[in-house]
């Protein structure tokens, strides 16, 4: 998660809305969440964010560094 904070700050990425989404859902319908890509000039980052709190994140439109920040995200190797 560091690596990610260092290279959003380097290349000033931080107040860009995290657009590309898509929320987990299973065989029987149940979301279970969204996962965030998150694309700099050297990777791409997969950030996960469980259900039920990524329904507050998807009312508004989100920024990289509020994703990052918040409590629940999980960074996906």
């Amino acid at each position: 998660m560091q690596q990610l904070i260092q290279l959003i700050e380097k290349e000033k990425l931080g107040n860009q809305p995290a657009k590309q989404y898509t929320l987990i859902i299973d065989d029987k319908q149940v979301v279970h969440g969204a996962l965030f890509v998150i694309k700099t000039t050297k990777k791409t980052f997969k950030l996960m964010i469980p259900a039920p709190f990524h329904e507050a994140v998807l009312k508004e439109q989100v920024t990289i560094n509020t994703l990052i920040k918040h409590p629940q995200v999980m960074l996906l190797a």
